[in-house]
């Protein structure tokens, strides 16, 4: 019985451990925006996700925002809508186990440069499905950004 148990041990132990050694993985995140203004939009990123190998991961993506927009100048009651298209790159930096410093500069409706910088929490799920909150500011837009993220892990 004795051999039977160590055995078991050991052959669960040597799968744990190569299913745990992964030092980067690609992924994949969708994610819901909610911008101060009353904006809404959603967005899609992917990247490589450096999980040991080292506390800097990097991902490039897109989101699509729709803004209301009043202008003073407007004469009209309504309020005009405007949608915001966006490229960037985003570089995140571990701090923690599931908190992350991100800086993502971009180009918004090819006329712009935008930096939003903030933090992203990560709680993972399952072993490829993780869920996340970023709170960003967007320096020219000077707007809080907050991101609901799904993470998918691709292996």
């Amino acid at each position: 019985m004795m051999i039977i148990c160590c055995l078991q041990f050991n052959a669960l132990k040597s799968q744990s451990c190569n299913s745990c050694c992964i030092p980067s993985f690609p992924s994949l995140t969708v994610y819901q925006v909610f911008q101060t203004g009353h904006g809404m939009g959603f967005g899609v990123e992917a990247g490589s996700w450096k999980k040991d190998a080292g506390r800097f991961s990097y991902f490039i993506g897109t989101s699509m925002v729709w803004a209301g927009n009043s202008s003073p100048e407007n004469k009209t009651s309504s309020s005009q809508k405007q949608v915001l298209l966006s490229f960037y790159v985003k570089g995140q930096y571990k701090l923690s186990n599931h908190l992350y410093l991100i800086a993502a500069p971009g180009i918004v409706n090819l006329s712009y440069v935008e930096l939003q910088t903030g933090f992203r929490y990560v709680v993972p799920l399952t072993r490829v499905i993780g869920i996340g909150i970023e709170p960003a500011y967007a320096f020219n837009q000077k707007q809080l950004v907050m991101n609901a993220n799904l993470h998918f892990a691709l292996r």
